[in-house]
């Protein structure tokens, strides 16, 4: 599409409207404004399944010659526009280059852009799939019937009959993908364990469950990469990804921050890595390789993935950057203090140790809990990274204290819970047992024998210090080193790993503090996580830090207008009644600031400087100041 005319380097001011009077204005039928919407003409009638022709918006003729726009006026006609009767969710957003298309609405023949966009990306990369699950579609001709799918008529020109028949298709192609799914894993379950077939479900031993869940990652995750890596939508992630790495390397040296700090975030940001969605088998998600319009950053591993439905809908630049802020924030600090202190490096010594049980030495398990205590003291004295500017994204400040004893108090209460939940699954009797009794009177050999890393689904050896997985640690190894006899020494072994699991979590709970992400903390008042909020706002300068490379500062508004689409509510209760909604929004513990809040977030002080708009908002911003301001 051919961007329409600009007007290139003229400076213009936004003209200020009502709330009811921002649709006409952007039609172009108030206060004499023209209007910033151009339409494609559509000169025949759409084939059912292609994408409408979509509407052309720019920021540019919101203003005239006297002052800079407005910021969240700016961002909330945008919005309006955009789930307006006449755009309906998609728009094409102009740009100097190119343009930058949102499709969060439906297509002509009225299914979501982000679900045609996965159908045809199948249809389109069928040869891509795994062979095994290829043959299973092929044999009830799948692609053929998906193609005749997307291929219907609007509802409102369907018959009865017609409509029934595409909702009977609808479930049929559900039916045959997930079909599909179930007997490849069984296939290559069976070929794996010869007999496995002949298992009844409710007998399934929990070792060979597992396995199944592996498998069954596993193929997803080759779907996943079948369906999307030569995508063209997933090639703009990845170079908005190195363009935003480029912008957070040249935007910390510029921060007044101690250099160490510097130093260490300039450090995490080269080593943050990005995942195709679905590709990663540990950190698979089914339903982020289809259609879900969402990001993840895994605080543990270090990777960012991006949704499909994220990357087939909107610019995803400002939801990259969030993610990507995320790896300079507090938990991630906290994390890897944990990991690199003495008790995070003996645990994972530990760890290998316990869960290669040919290396397993009792002499070394004894060395371990004799030095124990000692090297607890390697979490005391933890202090959070710039804690003044932590404090103010609170989004509730904190009215009690975390003291020792209230920590101790909500020790007790996590390790009973967690001591209860192992207990329930029959996780310490399994991990104890090297066989494994059927129903059917028979043995199963245990192929997880003393071994509790082969329980954990996906382990990579990423898990915080205080996951459950080091509770089961302690239990192994004091069971095998045990002096104990009969049923005495299982209860011992679960009596240490208790013991030492509630010595390390009252330390854990010390170094979290004020800004503990635990809901019973925070309920309680002790803390209030500002992992989200920093995450916006150290995002937005980075965004700035790349905006400011666009000559254009209408290019500018329009980029960051286009990357902030998620934040756009489509028609509801709350984008009819904001101001009660803000109200209800005050009593939801999340960590996300909610509405017209997150929106003023964004627009940070770098961000109004970059794309060049006024604040007609009260907001109380916090700040990482800039080195020489």
């Amino acid at each position: 599409m051919t961007p329409s005319k600009s007007q290139k380097g003229s400076r213009r001011v936004f003209a200020p409207l009502t709330q009811i009077g921002i649709l006409s204005a952007i039609l172009g039928v108030a206060m004499g404004c023209t209007s910033f919407v151009s339409t494609k003409v559509e000169t025949a009638t759409p084939v059912p399944g292609e994408i409408s022709p979509v509407r052309m918006f720019s920021s540019e003729r919101l203003y005239t010659d006297a002052r800079p726009p407005q910021c969240k006026y700016l961002l909330d006609a945008y919005c309006t526009y955009l789930y307006s009767p006449e755009a309906q969710g998609n728009l094409e957003v102009k740009g100097a280059k190119s343009s930058i298309k949102i499709l969060q609405g439906d297509t002509h023949n009225e299914f979501s852009q982000v679900f045609f966009h996965y159908s045809e990306a199948k249809l389109r990369n069928q040869q891509a799939l795994p062979a095994d699950f290829r043959r299973v579609l092929e044999r009830h001709a799948y692609f053929e019937k998906l193609r005749q799918f997307l291929d219907r008529r609007p509802r409102a020109r369907m018959s009865v009959a017609q409509r029934l028949a595409s909702e009977s298709a609808d479930y049929e192609l559900g039916f045959i993908w997930s079909m599909a799914l179930n007997e490849t894993v069984m296939l290559r379950m069976v070929q794996k364990f010869p007999g496995f077939h002949r298992i009844p479900d409710k007998i399934v031993p929990i070792e060979f469950e597992l396995e199944r869940k592996r498998a069954r990652r596993n193929l997803m995750s080759d779907i996943a990469q079948a369906v999307w890596r030569n995508d063209k939508n997933w090639q703009k992630v990845e170079v908005g990804f190195r363009r935003l790495k480029a912008s957070f390397l040249k935007l910390i040296p510029q921060l007044d921050i101690p250099a160490e700090i510097a130093s260490d975030w300039m450090k995490r940001i080269t080593e943050i890595q990005l995942a195709l969605p679905g590709s990663f088998p540990a950190i698979a998600n089914d339903e982020c390789s289809r259609t879900t319009a969402n990001a993840y950053y895994y605080t543990y591993l270090n990777v960012i993935t991006v949704c499909a439905g994220d990357f087939n809908s909107e610019d995803i630049l400002q939801t990259l950057a969030h993610e990507m802020a995320h790896a300079l924030g507090g938990d991630r600090t906290r994390y890897l203090f944990q990991s690199r202190s003495e008790v995070g490096q003996k645990l994972a010594a530990l760890r290998a140790q316990v869960c290669e049980p040919k290396t397993f030495s009792c002499p070394a398990w004894q060395q371990y809990k004799e030095q124990f205590e000692e090297s607890l003291e390697s979490l005391d004295g933890y202090e959070p990274e710039l804690r003044q500017f932590q404090r103010c994204l609170q989004r509730r400040p904190t009215t009690k204290e975390l003291t020792i004893s209230e920590s101790k108090r909500f020790t007790k209460t996590i390790v009973a819970d967690r001591i209860s939940e192992l207990a329930s699954g029959d996780r310490f009797l399994r991990i104890m047992k090297p066989e494994i009794p059927m129903a059917n009177g028979k043995k199963q050999r245990n192929p997880n024998y003393l071994n509790p890393c082969s329980y954990s689904l996906w382990s990579r050896g990423e898990e915080p210090i205080d996951d459950e997985l080091t509770t089961l640690l302690y239990f192994t190894a004091e069971y095998r080193c045990s002096g104990a006899t009969g049923t005495e020494r299982m209860r011992e072994a679960i009596e240490k790993s208790k013991e030492m699991t509630t010595q390390l979590m009252e330390r854990v709970l010390q170094t979290e503090g004020e800004f503990s992400p635990r809901d019973r903390l925070e309920r309680e008042g002790f803390s209030s996580p500002p992992y989200e909020r920093f995450a916006d706002v150290v995002g937005s300068y980075a965004l700035a830090e790349l905006l400011k490379q666009i000559p254009e500062k209408w290019d500018r508004q329009n980029v960051f207008l286009a990357s902030s689409s998620w934040q756009c509510v489509k028609p509801s209760l709350a984008s009819h009644f904001p101001e009660e909604s803000e109200i209800e929004n005050e009593y939801v513990f999340e960590e996300h600031t909610a509405g017209d809040q997150r929106r003023k977030e964004l627009f940070s002080t770098p961000i109004r400087e970059t794309i060049g708009c006024e604040k007609d908002f009260d907001f109380n911003e916090c700040r990482i100041p800039f080195k020489g301001n």
